[in-house]
């Protein structure tokens, strides 16, 4: 064969092998897309995973922290009946709980007795609007409640504007009367909205929190869905909750109509789940534009090898052929050289070649990006000054090693320099060189490139601060803390443990955590480690504990697992808090509490007891001293003596009764039957039946009344023996012939008021609370003038009862004035209470 068709066949079989490798190369891009594409759906799931932990870990703190703060709002409701306290324990648990819209007390008819909006103060909604309720000493969480407020839900079910709401978290309580109230906190959904759309910070993605039934609570703004809207019953990731599902993915139509992949996570211990999902087109569209780079590039190193291939085919031809077509092919080897060079100066790395002294004689245009200055300046720099001068760039160029065989690679040079920009920001690089050779073995010149590694070393370091900042934060911790891997051995404990266990931290690591403990302690143990590892999450229970010095300890435990790089539980955190002395503070509570209600029940008994058997000889004696008065005759001496007899026994009988009433209270065996009227007539009517004493001592009851109706909620009789106290005893302290103002009106609050003002000896100050207890009088009347120390301890009962207040103040210029409080009433407003 002669040597042309020699030249022919051998760059036929070039080009064959290079179209070859072409497609080599695009199967490589193809893979590499596609692998690309893998990555990307990866990256997603572990995002969206991570996400729906922390949205759901806020949305379940959110709800624990507001029914703890229901919890504390109805201990200090059973054990005080004050309004005020209540309504200043909601304004408190308001302040302390930032996403709550409000918070108040209900009774079981839905009026509101304490509320943190003043002018929702016995307002009567209907609680049908708020859910199913819970049963008393219970917790429930309604759906979405259109509304800003529960004036909202005074009748017909609230019109608000879409969106707008609430989400009622409600408790329900008894106290001690039995009496049943509500309490109602009013989570605002925007809270949760809010944070989720921070947390989130895609516009391509969207979350809700939904109960199992697919009523959305909080969405974000990117939702379809707005909150109090019903998601579809077949929706793939309710289907799955109400299968069991705590946690799983979609891929279908959820929160948006179209395509979505999305992840949902149920709320521990609450009939809830938070769903987060992103838009497919989205992300296949963010996939592709990635895609679109690596197929750019592998069509063009595909097209760099065929078109390389073609030259050196066309040059084996054209050397078999003739010599003079030597500098036509150098000519195209220019024009191909010159695309290549566009081609570099599209690589967003930077690319460049230098003379054997270390001077540039090609740089690609990512120079200019980064300097703001045209690649022709740098031809000819030092590739050193472009880094700050580096001398350790510099010493790259040093030696240039002689190569001695054709087939051995060369060797790359690297070191790692800064471009300081003109702002002032440093930029790292990994620079890498590899000498070129010419014919005769030398270095004719370098090539190489300087690949951006500044944010890459600013993860690192920002990963290095976040591992310092956890070991800190564990060393430092106040609860004894420790680290527990898959196989429950000491991975990790903190001063705290060492100081609560007595145990060293070398004598522990690699050690079975449960290993010092009794076996069947041990077991216990495992098997709860075991548990948390195979579902993961967190697990909190308590436990008794024998210390060192030999005391038990009441422990409660808190233990979360931590994940590994492919999302498994890696191991354990228990962190232990001692509640020896808490829970020892409880028991003793509990019986001192038992104790006080044992001995006031024990007391109401013997008051009772004793005023039935008080009675019955009273009556006989008060019979006896008529009997006697009216058979004295002309006898004044001696009918005197029975009506000094019948006045004691009178007197003796009141104070059995008050005794009775009181004892009545107590047991809260008296009910009253409130029914709307006018407070005015029960004023007349008392003020009338003591016209007798004052007609005795000279006297005047000045009555100013309102024009207008008082109407308010009231049991007449009852109502009437607290105005008859409260005026009998004006009247009895009164100088003869003085005046008592009785006045009644609306006051300032919007309350029904009566006031009764006297010119007496007046009440000490730190005297007009105590005076309102059984069996006290104010210093000023124990002269024989004041009663038995009942009537004002059973009229604030009373007024109590009518859910309203009785006050004592002093007057101006001497004596003393009674103030009695009621909520006013509204049309069709009912109400049983008891005393």
């Amino acid at each position: 064969m002669n040597a042309p068709l020699q030249g022919l066949w051998t760059s036929r079989w070039l080009v064959a092998a290079a179209v070859g490798l072409a497609a080599m190369v695009l199967a490589a891009g193809a893979g590499l897309a596609l692998h690309e594409r893998e990555e990307v759906l990866k990256m997603e799931v572990q995002r969206q995973t991570v996400l729906a932990r922390v949205l759901e870990e806020h949305a379940t703190r959110s709800i624990d922290s507001t029914l703890l703060a229901l919890r504390s709002v109805a201990d200090q409701v059973t054990a005080q009946t004050d309004p005020e306290i209540t309504q200043a324990a909601l304004q408190q648990t308001l302040a302390s709980l930032p996403y709550l819209r409000g918070a108040a007390l209900l009774d079981a008819s839905g009026q509101v007795l304490a509320s943190t909006e003043p002018e929702e103060r016995d307002l009567v909604v209907d609680l049908r609007q708020l859910g199913a309720l819970p049963l008393a000493g219970q917790e429930a969480i309604g759906g979405f409640v259109p509304g800003r407020s529960l004036a909202s839900l005074r009748g017909s079910p609230s019109v608000a504007p879409a969106g707008v709401g609430f989400v009622p978290l409600m408790r329900m309580d008894r106290l001690r009367s039995g009496r049943q109230v509500l309490l109602v906190a009013l989570l605002n959904p925007d809270a949760l909205s809010t944070f989720q759309q921070l947390t989130l910070d895609d516009e391509r993605a969207a979350a809700a929190l939904v109960t199992m039934n697919g009523s959305v609570l909080a969405s974000t703004s990117t939702s379809d869905w707005a909150p109090g809207r019903r998601l579809p019953a077949d929706m793939l990731a309710l289907r799955a909750l109400r299968n069991g599902a705590e946690h799983g993915r979609w891929d279908g139509p959820g929160l948006r109509s179209s395509r979505q992949l999305g992840a949902f996570r149920g709320l521990r211990g609450r009939p809830l789940a938070m769903l987060l999902e992103v838009d497919a087109e989205a992300l296949q569209a963010h996939w592709l534009s990635d895609a679109r780079w690596i197929g750019a590039a592998a069509l063009t190193a595909a097209a760099m090898v065929l078109v390389m291939a073609v030259l050196a085919a066309h040059h084996l031809r054209a050397r078999e052929r003739a010599r003079h077509e030597l500098d036509g092919v150098q000519r195209q080897v220019a024009v191909r050289e010159q695309e290549l060079s566009a081609i570099f100066g599209s690589v967003q790395d930077l690319l460049f070649r230098t003379d054997a002294q270390g001077r540039l004689t090609f740089i690609n245009d990512r120079y200019a990006t980064l300097s703001g200055r045209s690649t022709q300046t740098a031809i000819g720099e030092p590739l050193a000054r472009l880094f700050d001068n580096d001398a350790r760039l510099q010493a790259l160029f040093g030696s240039p090693p002689q190569r001695t065989d054709d087939s051995a690679a060369p060797a790359p040079r690297q070191a790692r320099a800064t471009w300081s920009e003109a702002s002032g920001r440093q930029l790292h690089f990994d620079i890498t060189l590899v000498p070129l050779h010419a014919r005769d073995g030398t270095v004719s010149g370098w090539a190489g490139s300087a690949v951006d590694v500044s944010r890459l070393l600013d993860a690192q370091a920002e990963l290095r601060a976040q591992l310092g900042f956890a070991q800190s934060l564990l060393a430092n911790s106040p609860l004894p803390t420790s680290v527990l891997d898959r196989q429950g051995r000491y991975v990790d404990v903190n001063r705290a443990w060492e100081e609560f266990t007595g145990r060293r931290r070398h004598e522990v690591l690699g050690r079975a955590a449960a290993g010092y403990l009794p076996p069947d302690e041990a077991a216990v143990h495992d098997a709860r480690d075991r548990e948390l590892l195979a579902r993961g999450g967190e697990l909190r229970y308590e436990a008794r504990w024998r210390a060192p010095d030999g005391s038990t300890r009441d422990l409660f435990i808190n233990k979360s697992t931590f994940a590994d790089s492919r999302g498994r539980s890696a191991g354990i955190v228990v962190s232990l808090m001692d509640i020896s002395e808490f829970r020892e503070a409880e028991r003793a509570t509990r019986q001192a509490r038992d104790a006080a209600v044992a001995a006031s029940q024990a007391k109401s008994e013997f008051i009772a007891n004793m005023s039935h058997e008080l009675r019955t000889p009273l009556q006989s004696i008060l019979g006896f001293s008529e009997l006697g008065r009216m058979r004295a005759g002309e006898h004044v001496r001696l009918a005197g003596m029975f009506d000094d007899v019948h006045r004691a026994g009178q007197r003796m009988l009141d104070l059995v009764n008050d005794l009775l009433d009181l004892a009545k209270i107590e047991n809260g065996a008296d009910r009253l039957e409130p029914e709307r009227a006018d407070l005015r007539p029960l004023v007349v009517e008392v003020a009338a039946e003591l016209q007798p004493q004052c007609s005795a001592r000279q006297l005047q009851i000045a009555l100013a009344q309102s024009a207008a109706p008082l109407v308010a909620l009231i049991d007449g009789p009852r109502l009437q023996q607290v105005i008859r106290n409260v005026l009998a005893n004006a009247l009895r302290f009164s100088p003869q012939g003085g005046t008592v103002d009785v006045h009644s009106d609306i006051d300032a609050h919007g309350q029904v008021s009566l006031s009764v003002a006297d010119r007496g000896p007046g009440i000490p100050e730190a005297e007009l609370e105590s005076i309102f207890e059984a069996f006290v009088q104010s210093s000023a009347t124990k002269d024989g003038s004041g009663g038995t120390g009942l009537g004002l301890a059973i009229s604030r009962r009373i007024v109590a009862a009518h859910g309203g207040r009785l006050t004592a103040r002093n007057r101006p210029g001497g004596g003393s004035v009674f103030t009695l409080s009621l909520p006013p009433a509204s049309f069709g407003d009912t109400s049983t209470a008891s005393l």
